[in-house]
């Protein structure tokens, strides 16, 4: 081949239509990027790490729609062959804990590229809100008597409470029930949404009003309280009986002589049995008891029970009379007085007839001897 055809040779070679390339380097931080073409090509730096002596980059490739994370080390060659990501080269040279050197090496028609900053999406902060109620299965209760304490946490928020501490203060007036505990012991943690029941129980030793302060519970860097509750207790509830006599009359109104029937009632209304019962009166003076007896004893009445006798008695003389009791028993032993309704005793009907009859056969007689002489003196 002679010069001149040689130098054709070379002119067609040299003629032929090469990509040219261009190598840049950029110094970036965490959370940029480089814009080749107003997005046709994206470089995304989104973790720089220094780990000892292997310091990486985390690079992110967008191109076409798609996207392929790579990881850059100090003078390696990520080796960039897969499609559409190998138009261009990547190199890191210096990495620090903050910005790394970046060389690219790309199509020289592409222009320079535009760095910007990545946008990091907000991420809701995960906050846990526990809201805390006290309550009671009664507020007004007897000495002696127990009382039940509910808590219930709940926790509003949308992230977790850990290192969950309950505080409260034993209040006064009151023991632990046997068999509860006081402050009840709350779990460590407390997810978002969910509820916590705790239950403990008191036992009131002394009578007054009192009000329970709230309930504390401390959680993460935070607290929630409770309400406060109020309380009364009373003085004992003494068991005892109590008797109730009732006098009943068949009649109220009677001649003198005439029988009146008398029946007494004693009900036990307390919670325990009356014992050594004793019903005694006197019999008014006027009247006389002519069956049975006012005067009674028993031994045991049960509590809603009765027991019933009755006497009989009549009036010697006209008057207004009331039948009186009392009875005693071993819850009162002074007793309790019960009176009958008021009696009118009237005097004999005989003694009115006896007066009656000889006026009007008088009365008669003068009306017939007028007459009598009215009709001589006419003749």
């Amino acid at each position: 081949m002679n010069k001149f055809s040689f130098l054709l040779l070379f002119l067609f070679i040299s003629s032929i239509p090469v990509d040219a390339l261009k190598n840049e380097s950029f110094f970036l931080e965490n959370n940029t990027g480089l814009d080749f073409m107003t997005g046709y090509y994206k470089i995304e730096i989104i973790e720089i790490s220094k780990p000892g002596d292997m310091p990486f980059v985390k690079v992110n490739l967008i191109t076409g729609g798609l996207t392929k994370l790579y990881y850059l080390r100090e003078n390696e060659d990520p080796s960039i062959n897969t499609e559409p990501f190998n138009k261009i080269n990547l190199n890191s040279s210096f990495i620090t804990t903050t910005v790394a050197k970046i060389s690219v090496e790309y199509p020289d028609n592409w222009g320079s590229p535009i760095k910007y900053n990545i946008e990091i999406p907000v991420v809701a902060e995960k906050i846990p809100e526990i809201v805390l109620t006290k309550s009671v299965d009664k507020t007004t209760l007897n000495k002696g008597d127990v009382v039940e304490f509910k808590l219930i946490l709940e926790n509003t928020g949308n992230g977790t409470a850990y290192n969950l501490t309950m505080e409260d203060r034993f209040p006064p007036g009151f023991t632990s029930a046997p068999g509860s505990r006081f402050p009840p012991l709350v779990q460590g943690e407390l997810k978002a949404g969910e509820r916590l029941e705790l239950l403990f129980a008191l036992k009131a030793v002394e009578p007054g009003s009192y009000n329970i302060e709230p309930t504390i519970v401390k959680y993460s860097s935070k607290s929630a309280q409770s309400n406060p509750v109020s309380l009364t207790v009373l003085e004992d509830k003494k068991e005892k009986s109590s008797l109730v006599t009732v006098i009943t009359l068949d009649k109220v109104n009677i001649f003198a002589g005439e029988p009146i029937k008398a029946i007494v009632k004693i009900t036990n209304k307390g919670n325990v049995s009356a014992e050594s019962i004793l019903i005694k009166g006197t019999v008014p003076k006027g009247m006389e008891v002519i069956e049975g007896d006012l005067r009674q004893a028993y031994t045991k009445i049960e509590p809603d029970e009765s027991e019933e006798y009755s006497a009989t008695l009549k009036a010697v003389e006209s008057g207004n009379y009331s039948i009186q009791l009392k009875t005693s028993y071993s819850d009162d032993m002074t007793g309790s007085s019960a009176n009958s309704d008021t009696i009118i005793v009237t005097g004999k009907e005989k003694n009115y007839l006896y007066i009656l009859i000889p006026v009007i056969m008088i009365i008669v007689g003068i009306v017939l001897f007028i007459m009598k002489r009215h009709r001589e003196y006419r003749f």
